[in-house]
Order: structure tokens, then sequence, then C-alpha cells
């Protein structure tokens, strides 16, 4: 059976980790203008990461005496004037911290609609690997690219890079010397020839934020063609290498489309285009309306084209609520194996389990991103808000139930108060509480808030048509107490092959159910349903428990050891001892109990009951 690796830009920005200037934060981060209008003007050339132009923005004032506006803008970048109502001022405030300031010679009120123009030049410090401007050699040809999530955007273009404000539009305009293409957002518009370069005239109205605008320029292949979709048209860009082919970048995206389309609503930018354009970057990225793309495998395909409706139309509204983005992008590839679109449904668990095994690796981290998470690429994209985001999702979906899980969904994707602007996790649970008609903050304070996930063991045993099943669950991290969610399971006998459901309400909880057919064996989650660690499932057989004798199981174990007593042994007091006799621990009288702090090798474990001292050996193991 094929791996399969669920596609996460914790690899792709992993080489990032010294690169400081890209993990830095907006500075500007000011509630004081809404930007209106962004014209970027750019000159460029694809042999050198030497860039200049301009940017113009047009603003209005949220404040009642606006006297000064700030601007995101990199620091190895240098501004040589500003232009305001036709005035031009060479004596630019930078203050070194990543902005530029421009003192107005009166104050704005509340309203005021105002621009600025910045000229500025400058010579990126990255390299063939190293976003948001990287110059590459590709085949036949070279190539300049973008990349700005999540902090990037100022290194190339003056802006207002935050997740509290989109523009209405942008317009890209790069010149470039005759023979090369140029890609962006939106529409190409026209393309103006003057001596030995072109200038190319891209623009967007959709709302964009200033992560997702992107440029790539240099010897590309383009194809071009339109997809029926919707009772609509759209239109589809591919910008390739010389030696790629238009099949590989086509291949699955309508059918994909189409799904995204009938769950979600239609694709949120079918006035304008979806693209994709080749970059030498190890992975993909969601420029709106055009991903990049460092390959064209399926999964990759579906990320990238997901993010359109989950990052791009509805943004995360801060860092922290990233999985809005991610954990989406990452479920909706799972989607394509589920629904039997482009990849095969025979290997939709296959994909569920790869997935689940991403999230365990992280048993004491949180899904949502706290404090210093957000301030470094590798703490922000890693597997914990794509592999584990998109697992609790799946869980969610199990919770809740499809219908529910759907139409909540959909109706966030598609709120007019989100749409084409920011929402945070407490948006995602008004819209899915709505249309499960109950509450959500249990699940939401221990899967998305909370640290870890549920470790749960299983015994079950059976007297007649008395089938007993003890759940016990410890969760991986002491942050949560207590997942809630209800646990499902397989019976299996000569005459039974059915599931069954139960919902535990406490770590360790015993249901007594009325089986008439014979059970030979369970089976934990069959279809995995819920993100949870299987310890262990185990029958325990009754019969021989006497009045004098108990059980204790897992044996060997890594964590804890679980006493199984008759009914009528009642434990007084619990001692390990080694095998030495020496004490070692005195533990309270619980049927749980916690060996982690022990060393490897063998314990003698002595009760004091009711039917006096009664022992028994176990191991300790890794």
């Amino acid at each position: 059976m094929a791996q399969f690796v669920v596609p996460t830009k914790a690899v792709e920005f992993e080489k990032l980790k010294a690169q400081n200037h890209f993990n830095q934060k907006s500075a500007a981060q000011t509630v004081e203008y809404d930007v209106h209008y962004y014209e970027i003007n750019l000159n460029l050339i694809p042999t050198s990461r030497f860039i200049q132009g301009s940017v113009k923005i047009h603003f209005i004032s949220t404040i009642n005496s606006m006297d000064s506006i700030v601007v995101d803008f990199g620091n190895q970048l240098i501004a040589d004037s500003i232009i305001h109502n036709q005035i031009s001022y060479s004596n630019v405030n930078t203050s070194g911290n990543n902005t530029i300031s421009f003192d107005f010679p009166g104050s704005l009120g509340i309203g005021a609609q105002d621009s600025i123009e910045i000229f500025y030049r400058g010579t990126h410090r990255g390299g063939s690997s190293s976003p948001p401007f990287a110059r590459v050699n590709i085949p036949n040809g070279n190539l300049i690219w973008t990349l700005s999530e999540p902090y990037g955007a100022q290194e190339w273009w003056p802006c207002k890079n935050d997740l509290t404000d989109k523009a209405d539009s942008v317009a890209i305009n790069v010149t470039v010397p005759l023979g090369n293409k140029v890609v962006s957002n939106g529409l190409l518009l026209s393309i103006d020839t003057v001596g030995t370069n072109e200038t190319h005239h891209w623009k967007t109205t959709y709302p964009t934020v200033a992560y997702l605008v992107a440029i790539g320029a240099g010897t590309y292949d383009f194809y071009e063609e339109k997809y029926a979709l919707n009772n609509d048209s759209l239109l589809m860009h591919h910008f390739l290498y010389s030696n790629q082919t238009h099949a590989n970048s086509s291949n699955g995206i309508l059918p994909m489309l189409q799904l995204f389309d009938s769950l979600f609503g239609t694709y949120p930018f079918i006035k304008e285009k979806y693209g994709h354009a080749s970059f030498s970057f190890g992975g993909g990225m969601e420029h709106q309306t055009v991903s990049f793309m460092g390959s064209y495998g399926g999964e990759l395909k579906a990320h990238e084209l997901a993010h359109q409706w989950f990052g791009n139309k509805v943004t995360c509204g801060s860092w922290s609520d990233l999985w809005l983005n991610e954990s989406f992008a990452t479920y909706l590839t799972g989607l394509t194996y589920n629904f039997n679109v482009v990849h095969n449904s025979l290997y939709w668990p296959a994909w569920l389990n790869g997935t689940e095994q991403g999230g365990l690796a992280f048993p004491h981290g949180s899904v949502y991103r706290y404090g210093n998470d957000t301030l470094y690429v590798n703490t922000l994209f890693n597997g914990q808000v794509y592999a584990k985001g998109a697992i609790t999702l799946h869980t969610l979906r199990w919770k809740i139930g499809d219908s529910a899980f759907f139409a909540g969904v959909k109706n966030y994707i598609t709120d007019p108060n989100l749409e084409f602007g920011f929402a945070k996790t407490p948006d995602l649970i008004q819209h899915l509480e709505a249309s499960y008609g109950s509450s959500l903050t249990e699940f939401f304070k221990d899967w998305i808030y909370g640290a870890g996930y549920p470790r749960i063991s299983s015994y079950w045993s059976q007297n007649g048509s008395n089938f007993q099943l003890t759940v016990q669950q410890t969760p991986s991290d002491t942050s949560v107490s207590f997942f809630e969610i209800p646990v499902p399971y397989r019976l299996i006998g000569p005459n039974i092959d059915t599931i069954i459901v139960v919902d535990p309400t406490t770590n360790t909880e015993t249901f007594n159910l009325n089986i008439n057919q014979i059970v030979t064996a369970i089976e934990f989650d069959p279809n995995k349903d819920i993100f949870a660690e299987e310890l262990l499932t185990t029958a325990i057989d009754n019969n021989n428990l006497s009045d004098n004798r108990f059980n204790v199981f897992p044996n060997p174990s890594k964590e804890f050891i679980n006493l199984y007593t008759s009914e009528d042994l009642k434990v007084q007091e619990i001692k390990i001892y080694s095998v030495r006799g020496k004490l070692i621990a005195s533990p309270k009288v619980e049927q749980l109990i916690n060996i982690s702090g022990l060393s490897n090798g063998f314990y003698i474990l002595v009760l004091e009951t009711n039917r006096g001292r009664l022992k028994s050996k176990f191991q300790k193991i890794d």
C-alpha cells in the first residue's frame, strides 16, 4: 500500500529557521486607516534580485485626527521618496523596525480618503531557497518569485501586512525584459511594449490580504483553458517550466473544483481565474487566484486549491487561528479520497491513518497556536495545524454528524460577515453550534485550545447475553482532564459483525450491553472516526477471577496498569515493591495506577484487601 504524506508547510519552511527577516511580525499593526486600493509598480530582471518601483496606497482614515501613516517596509529596502498630494518628499522616515512613516501636513478626519505613493528599491538578501523574493535558474531560463506568508510581504513591497485589513482591489504592474512572462493575482488586463521591455498589467478586484499578493516572472511556458463550473465559466492559467506538461498541472483540477464547489459554495474568485505557477520551493503556496507549485502531485493540488475557500476567501483573523486555513485545507485534501474524486476512495482509510499518525506525534501540542508559537515559521507551520488539525476536524464530523458538519462549515465559509474578510475560531464555533443544535464549547476547549489527545484502553468480557465493556481514557497532556467523544467498536463473532457506540463521561467507565450473539473479538474505532491513540484492546475472562485473585493489565506496560478485581474484593491499600522486597511506591487506591515514573524492570504489586494480602508481578517497559 502506498505511503501517504500530508503536505505541510512545516517541511517547506524548515530551511528558514535561522532567517529572522522572514520571522518578523507586522510592525505597523495599525487600525488608524483602512486600505482601499494598492497599485504596485515594479521593474524586475529575472536574473537579478534587485527590485525597483513604487506602491501607491489608497486608504480611508478610521480615526478622528489622523496626522501620520505607518506602513510595513523591510529594513533591507531603501525609500527614495514619498508623494502625497502631488508633492514629493525625500526626507523619508524609516525607523529601522521594518516600518516607514509619513507625517501629513495636516490631520485627516474620520472617513477621509487619501493616498501616498512610496518609491523604493533594494536587493533582497534571499537566495534560491529563501522567500519572500527569490531568484532561481529553471530549465532553459530564469525565474524570480515571491512568497510572503506569514510575515514577508513587506520584504518586497510596502504594505499594511496584518490580519485585520484586506485591500478592496490590487493592481500589479511588472516591467520585465522582452521574452519573459509575468504571473500575478487576478486577471491580466494588458501587456505594453516599450523598447526592449514589457509591462504586464494584472489586477484583482476581490478583497486581498497582503501576504496573498504574489508575482512570478521569467521564461515560463503559458497555457490557458476554461472550465464549465456551476453554470459559469472559470478561466484556468498554467505558467510552467519548459520541461513540464500542461496535463500534469491541469489533471484533476476540474473534479476537485466541482467537489469543493458542491460542499462549500461557488469557487470564490470565479470572475477572475484559478491558476498554477511553477516555482522552486519545496511544496506549494496558495496565493489568491494562483497557487505557486513546487510539484504537481494530486494531494498538493487539492490542498492549495482548497485554500481558495479556506484561507483566501475567509482568512484566519490571527496567526493563532492559522488552523482555520491549514487544518481545513488538509482535511479537504482527504475529502477527495472520501468522495472518490481524483483519489481512489479505497485509500481513504490509509489517508486517515496517515493523518492520525501525524497528529499523534504531538502529545503535548495544541491545534491553536499560542504566544511564541506564532513568532517563528517552524513553530507556526507544523503538523499540529496540518495533520492534528485535520484529524480533529474528522473527529468533530463524527461527533455532530455529516449533515450538521457540512452545513455548519458551509454557512461559516459563506457568511456575508466573514466572506472575503477574516474569521477567528469562535466564528466557526457559532456556525457549527447552530447547525448541530447544541453547545460545542467543551469540544473546542479540549480538542482545539487544549493540548494532546485521548489514549484509550478497552477491556471486555461476555457472560451469556451480558456484554461488559470498560473504556479507560488517559489524556496525553495534563491540560485536558477528559476528552468527551463517543467511541465506536466493532463486535465480531460467528453470527455477529456489527458496530456499537458508547459515550463515556468519565476517564474510566463500564458499559453493560445486551448482546445475544457470541462475541469472539472486538475492534477499536474500526473506521477511524476519532482521533485517539489505542493503548490496548483486550478480553478479560471473569471466570478466572476468584475471591482471592485479581488481574493486572496491561502487563507489561509503559505508563499505567489497571486493576481488575472481583466485585466482592475491596482494596484498602496498594504498595509497589522491587523484586528484592524494597518499598518503591504507595499509590492511591484507584483502578488506574500510574507507573510512568518507574524504571524499566519487574515489580511486585501488593494489595491489602478484605480477603487478605494479595500479590502480583508486573513489568514496566519503555
